[in-house]
């Protein structure tokens, strides 16, 4: 299957999934609010899962920036803040590399 294909079915499938979700809430909504129309109800549902999408690439964003800075900054790993230490024998090899960076620079 080639990307472009692949593309295809996969943003295929997101639409199904995200008109399966609508008509879950409409359902629903359209018993608990009758004097509201179906055009409404429709909009509203699709406002409401465009805010969650943004929302969602929002987060994806903020945390891929975080991330990146944490390795600018000298971090080891992002994921690693989530442990108590760095992994075992990391400063001991941050330790040897150093030493043989200063034996080689002559210092």
């Amino acid at each position: 299957m080639s990307t472009r294909s692949g593309k295809i079915v996969f943003l295929g499938k997101l639409l199904v999934a995200a008109m399966a979700l609508v008509a879950l809430v409409a359902l629903p909504a359209r018993q608990l609010a009758p004097s509201v129309t179906l055009a409404e109800l429709l909009a509203y549902c699709a406002i409401g899962v465009a805010c969650v999408m943004a929302l969602i690439i929002l987060g994806a964003i903020c945390s891929l920036q975080f991330s990146q800075f944490i390795l600018r900054a000298g971090g080891t790993d992002a994921q690693w803040f989530w442990f108590a230490s760095e992994p075992k024998g990391l400063a001991a090899l941050r330790e040897q590399q150093s030493e043989g960076k200063g034996a080689r620079d002559g210092s």
